[in-house]
Parts: C-alpha cells; sequence; structure tokens
C-alpha cells in the first residue's frame, strides 16, 4: 500500500502570500486615513472653540510669546494667537443702545491654522450679532 503525501505546491504558497499581503495592505491604509482624518476633526474641532472663545471675549487675544495682546471687546479690530490658532476678529455696522449703554455690532472671526493671516490656512469664519457694552467709568 503507498500512502500519498499530502503537502501544499509551491504555486498554492505563492498565492496564499499574496492574498495575505493584499489584505494587510488594505488594512494599513484604512488605519492611515483613519489616522488623517482623526487629525483632520481636531483641527476644526479646537479651531472652532478657539473661535468661539475670541468671538465672546477679544482680551484673551495673546501674542506670539504668549503675553497679552492687549485686545477689548471695543477694538474693532482684534488680531492675536488662541490654542496655536491665530484669530482676527473685528466688527462692523455698529449701532448705537440707547442711553449709551453699548452698541448692537456684526461681529466676523476668522480662526487661521499654521500660521497667521498672511500665510495661514483660513480653518473657521464665524459671523454673529453681538452686543458690547460701553467701558464703565464710574
Amino acid at each position: 500500500m503507498k500512502r500519498s503525501r499530502a503537502a501544499f505546491t509551491l504555486l498554492e504558497v505563492a498565492l496564499s502570500i499574496g492574498i495575505l499581503s493584499f489584505g494587510l495592505t488594505a488594512v494599513v491604509s484604512v488605519y492611515m486615513l483613519s489616522l488623517k482624518w482623526a487629525e483632520e476633526i481636531r483641527i476644526d474641532l479646537t479651531a472652532l472653540q478657539s473661535g468661539r472663545i475670541a468671538l465672546f471675549d477679544a482680551g484673551v487675544l495673546m501674542k506670539k510669546d504668549f503675553s497679552p495682546a492687549g485686545f477689548t471687546n471695543n477694538d474693532s479690530v482684534a488680531k492675536g494667537y488662541v490654542n496655536d490658532y491665530f484669530i482676527v476678529r473685528s466688527f462692523d455696522n455698529e449701532v448705537n443702545l440707547p442711553t449709551g449703554m453699548g452698541k448692537y455690532v456684526d461681529v466676523h472671526v476668522k480662526v487661521y491654522y499654521g500660521g497667521n493671516d498672511e500665510d495661514g490656512t483660513l480653518a473657521h469664519e464665524i459671523f454673529a450679532q453681538q452686543i458690547v457694552h460701553a467701558d464703565y467709568n464710574p
């Protein structure tokens, strides 16, 4: 009685290695793409939150050396950094409120990533209407 040998041929082994490497390449490429998307989402969300902070209070804007930029909400144009994003906050269409309590303005906030307003990438733009209270002078 003759025994038959059970073994894989060289062609079968080469084919299975090819299929395995193709599958692993697909998994790695999907993983790398998901990492890229996660980074883009992180930049988008932190840029939006930084812009919202500057919309509320222009006093949070900092210079590049992390010293206060010295702006207030009464400044018509304020530029500075929040969370490593360069922010330009401006307003126009001023309407004075009765009895000198402040003014009603259209606020425009631009948030730049990777530089300032000249060489950075615009990450977000926020438009809002806001009441800017007059300075309190007792």
